[in-house]
């Protein structure tokens, strides 16, 4: 029997990062979307360029 050591269980693996940089994209989409400040407006591609980013870098860790 495997424990969970053995399975690779690690609470910042591979699937948790991958929906945190969704996470991210999702934050940058909704601030560029949103008509209420110019000042997050203008950081809305920071965050959306930094989540797909870092989608591709985890998407290329082991499982």
């Amino acid at each position: 029997m495997k424990t969970t050591k053995d399975r690779g269980f690690n609470i910042l693996g591979r699937n948790s990062l991958e929906n945190i940089a969704s996470l991210i994209i999702g934050l940058g989409v909704f601030m560029f979307m949103q008509p209420f400040s110019l000042l997050v407006y203008s950081h809305s591609f920071k965050f959306i360029l930094f989540g797909t980013i870092a989608f591709i870098v985890v998407s290329h860790f082991p499982e």
